[in-house]
Formats: structure tokens, sequence, C-alpha cells
């Protein structure tokens, strides 16, 4: 149980040793002892062993969460194979790809989804563990421990426990392969910094394609603690919390979008909560922490750094939210585009060094040689620089500040999308909140925001927004609210921003304009706009109108009805019918009286103004 140098099948069989007749995983009415546990995986690793398969092959595990994915896992770890977690559920071109890129000599699955994995596999041979032959011959094998000498060679730190598929920005996933190298210090500094013992009943709920699955399995079962899995079909919401709460779970780690969709109500047994993923807002901390009773607790790691790199103290409501300190063993960088070290309270990009960096992405040599770069303050070490931006406070603690792509640029003005959140999730009623750049109809890109209710909360969406406007500048206000009653989640439990529903925006009853005036603004509002019907009830701000679209409106409607308009104008009227009013009156909103626009002629030579001026010496 030492910080390093333990293998990810060592980590069962210390527990086995220590606590082999107590509950080490239960699904539903089904359990496994330690020690039951251990002997049925021993005798899918001899199996595999069986078949060739050991350290340096790729097998891929297509089973949805279960009794039967853990016993799977274990079964790869232990016959030293380096386990290829593949959601069935992915299109089925997204499998074809893990496998054929993975380099996968077999694919683990079960009989309910074997069709769609077998065709997915093309012609690396996929087995249903739960199919009764197969299981029998399984069953017949030795359920002793599996020793060194017993696999197809040495199993070594340096050899890849898993490889987990990330999205890229090109839209071809890349397996990130990790080393057991790093496995041992992450557990066991977990398991102490978040209190799981023996008596501790930790839920699986993560999909096994999102490696703090993995932290899960491991950190419960290095501690000999009972692994709750969740049925395959639950992430979040009201199920999730009754699987909580008749199960006693005392510790969950999930996304904050899993967390934020349950009502923590009820939830007596619930002793602490780890949050990982993506960041979130003090509002989160306020609904479940619980002083004395429920600690909360923020986790940050990507992928490529074996599941976590650093975590936070005990989070209480009110305090800044930050990803803590570095866990033990692992080096934390805040440094500059030259790779210097940043003062403390600087922002700079996030650099992870230490034995639990990932060996790279599989086969992608020039990815791998961008992110994985030399370690300037360890001879012969290596980082991984993550793209985050944080800054290091004076206590070593660092707070994230965001992603460039959650970064979204709103008429010259380049907003951290997180921040909007945060205020939106200040908000009464708010339970969970999420903001989108997005592209109008009008070609305009405006920012739109989905926000799910607390618990019997009724949102409006008009007040919602109001009370935005009060704290933010009318540039960081979204010009659409959605209320859903769960935002959507991909298969490992992040938002999915791709599946949000187009933003709504507030159309009131269609009533037809009936004077020039009003025909004119109706017909210019929806061509700037893009709508396709304005009436007169209709607004220009809620129908995502904002100073940009402002201008263009009044330029078109100065060109239209021969006088000057104002953009504060806009902006005033409630209403079409309201703006067409206000036009249709000798002060139309220029504040100095109507103004006839009169031709002129055109000179041969425009002189330059001075901006053209100074665009041209540029």
């Amino acid at each position: 149980r030492g910080r390093r140098g333990v293998l990810l099948p060592q980590l069962l069989v210390s527990a086995v040793e220590s606590a082999g007749d107590a509950v080490a995983v239960v699904e539903g009415s089904r359990s496994l002892s330690y020690r039951e546990l251990d002997a049925v995986s021993s005798r899918w690793a001899r199996w595999l062993i069986g078949r060739g398969v050991g350290p340096g092959d790729a097998v891929v595990v297509a089973v949805p969460r279960s009794l039967e994915s853990v016993v799977v896992l274990w079964a790869v770890a232990k016959s030293g194979a380096t386990f290829v977690p593949v959601d069935p559920g992915y299109p089925a071109e997204r499998v074809q790809f893990m496998v054929a890129d993975s380099g996968a000599v077999l694919a683990l699955t079960v009989s309910s989804v074997a069709q769609v994995v077998a065709e997915a596999a093309g012609s690396v041979p996929v087995v249903a563990v739960d199919e009764v032959s197969v299981a029998a011959r399984v069953g017949q094998l030795s359920s002793r421990p599996v020793s060194y000498a017993d696999r197809v060679r040495s199993l070594e730190l340096s050899d890849a426990a898993w490889m987990i598929y990330t999205s890229g920005s090109t839209g071809r996933p890349k397996g990130v392969v990790v080393s057991h190298a790093g496995i041992g210090g992450v557990m066991s500094a977990e398991r102490e910094h978040f209190g799981v013992d023996g008596s501790s009943r930790v839920l699986h709920v993560c999909s096994p394609s999102f490696d703090v699955s993995l932290l899960e399995l491991g950190v419960g079962f290095s501690a000999g603690a009972t692994v709750v899995v969740a049925p395959a079909g639950v992430g979040g919401g009201p199920d999730l919390a009754d699987v909580i709460a008749s199960q006693s779970v005392s510790h969950v780690f999930m996304t904050p979008g899993a967390l934020g969709s349950m009502d923590p109500a009820g939830l007596d047994d619930l002793r602490v909560v780890v949050v990982a993923g993506e960041s979130f807002t003090p509002d989160l901390v306020r609904r479940w922490s619980v002083p004395g009773r429920r600690r909360f607790f923020n986790a940050y790691g990507p992928t490529e750094t074996t599941i976590l790199a650093t975590s936070s103290a005990e989070l209480v409501s009110d305090a800044p939210v930050v990803i803590g300190s570095a866990i033990a063993g692992v080096g934390a960088f805040v440094l500059d585009e030259r790779l210097r070290p940043v003062p403390e309270g600087v922002v700079g990009e996030l650099y992870v060094a230490g034995a639990q960096v990932a060996r790279g992405y599989h086969g992608r040599f020039g990815l791998t040689a961008a992110r994985f770069v030399a370690d300037p303050f360890t001879p012969g070490g290596r980082m991984y620089r993550t793209g985050d931006l944080v800054r290091r406070g004076g206590d070593g603690v660092f707070e994230y500040v965001g992603r460039s792509d959650f970064q979204v640029k709103i008429r010259g003005f380049r907003i951290e999308l997180g921040e909007i959140d945060a205020v939106l999730s200040s908000v009464p009623g708010v339970g969970f909140a999420v903001t989108v750049g997005a592209a109008l109809a009008s070609g305009e890109s405006a920012l739109v925001s989905y926000v799910v209710p607390e618990a019997g909360a009724v949102l409006d969406p008009a007040q919602v927004r109001a009370s935005v406007g009060e704290v933010l500048p009318g540039y960081m206000v979204p010009s659409s609210v959605t209320v859903l009653d769960e935002v959507p989640l991909t298969p490992v439990g992040k938002v999915d921003r791709a599946a949000l529903p187009a933003p709504v925006f507030e159309v009131a009853e269609y009533r037809a304009p009936r004077t020039s005036v009003e025909i004119a603004v109706a017909e210019e509002v929806a061509q700037v706009l893009g709508v396709e019907r304005v009436g007169l009830d209709d607004s220009f701000v809620d129908l995502g109108g904002n100073s940009l679209a402002a201008t263009r409106l009044v330029a078109r409607l100065s060109a239209r009805l021969g006088y000057r308009v104002a953009v504060p104008v806009v902006f005033e009227a409630s209403s079409v019918q309201e703006l067409a009013a206000r036009l249709d009156t000798d002060t139309a909103g220029a504040g100095v009286g109507s103004v006839v626009l009169a031709a002129r002629q055109r000179p041969e030579r425009v002189p330059l103004s001075l901006a053209q001026q100074r665009m041209w010496f540029l």
C-alpha cells in the first residue's frame, strides 16, 4: 500500500489479505466478497493468459457498468494486459475506430450488446463473458492467485495498465496510455485524503470510459471498502439519489453535472462528496456541504496524469472554489509560454510532472511530443502540459481560471463562460447553470444559457436574465435563458454541450403590425435577427438582440424611414409596438428632433477619416 511501486492487480490482492470475507462489490441484490471477487477474476485472468494474452496486449472491454464489468477489469489487470474501456452505446463508427486504433487482440462484452460490438470489432475476436459455455469453461480453471510466473511475461511498472480514449480537437479520439507507475500513489493519497476505510461504501457510477471510475474502484478496493455499483442506465437525478440512499453510500466521486442533477435531501449516510471533471460554482458547495456531517472536495486531473493531479482541502460554502494542491509524488508547475515559472497570483498554464504522467498517446507520436515535454526541473523527467490556466496562491493552492476552448468572443469582448455560470447559479431557485456561445440565425454570436431549477423552484427566464443583468455588464448577459429539467451529460458524466437544445427566445403571442412604421420596425427586426416573423408584442432584446444588432437595426430603420434613429431607443422600448410609437413622433429617438436625410452629390474623391488613415498606416 505504499505510494509508489504498486501494480494495479496488487490493490485487490492487499484487500483480500486484510478483508477477505468483507463485501467487496454489490449491485442490487448481487454481491461478491473480496475472496469471491479474487477467485472469479483469477479464473478469468487464467483464461486470458491461456489465450496468450499478457503485458503489452490491449483488451477491449465493452461491458456496461455492472458487477461483470468490475470482474472483467480485475481479470485483465491480473493477466497483465492493457484494459481498454469502450462504451457499447457509442456510435458504431467510434467503437470501430477505438477497437482498430488500440490494436486490441480481444474484445470482451456481454450477450446483450455482443452483436453490436462484433460488427464494430471487425476481425478482432469478441467473447461474451456471460455466455453459458464460456462461463462454464472459465469456471473449471484454478482460482488461486495469479503469480508473476503464471503470466505470459513479467509485468513491470512501466507496462500499460489502461488506455482510455478522449476527444481529439480534430474529431479523432486519442488513446491515452497510462502505466502502472503512478497508480499506487494516487490511490494511497486519495484514500487517506478522503477518509475511505473498511467501513466505507463507495459509489461506482462513472462510466468505465471515464478514468474516475478507476478511482472509485481503486480507492474502494485498496481500503477494503464496499463498492456499490449503480445500475447501467442510472447516471444522475432522482434514480441515482435513490441508489445512494437505499445502499447507504458514504462516498461519491462524480462530475458537477451529475451531482447537480440530484437533490441532497434525504442522503443522510453520504459523508464525502468529491467532484472532478469540470469547473463548478460555489452554489454547488452550498447545496451539498454540511459542516460536521458531509465534507465536499474538488479534485482535478486530466486523463494524462493518471486520474488526479491535485485535490482540495474540504470546501465550505461561500469560500473560493479551488482545485487544491498537488497530491503526494506529483509535481505541479505554473509556467509561461517559455516554460518559466510565473509569480504567485499570476495566471499561467499548469504543467504536471512525476510518475503519474502517462506514457503518451497511442500511435500519435507528434501529438505526444507536443503535449508531453521535457521537465526543465528534473533531469530526464517529463511533464504534461494540461492546457488549463491556473493561478497559484502563497499556500500552494491552485485556482482554476479556465481554458481557451471555454472562452468566447462576443462583440470584441473575450468572455469566460464560467463567470456567467457563477452568477446564474447565485440566482435564487437556480440549481445548475451552463452557458455556451451560439451562432444565431442572423449570423451573430450570442451567449445562451441553460438552467436547471432547484427542487420545487419555478424559474422565469426573463427574471433570471434580469437578475444576471444586475451583476454583469450588458455584453455578458445571455441573450437567451432556457429552463431544463436536467442537463444532458456525456457518457462520462460531463455536460454534453453538443446535445443542449436550441436556445429558446421569448416570443409573445403574435399580433400583426398595422401602421407603416410598425410594419417597418417588425420587418427590419426580423431581418436583422434572422427571425421568421415578428409581432407587435415581441421584444428586440428577448429575441436575442444585442448592441451590435441594434446598430445594424437603426441603420436599416434610418434608411427606410428617412430620419435618424438612435440606438438607445431600441433598448428603451419594451416591444415592437412601443418602438414604433417612439419612432412615429417628431423626436424619433435622436433627442434633437427628427432629421430628414437629404441626398447630396458624391465627390469624385472622398477624404479618408482619421480612423481610416490609421488603418492605412498600420
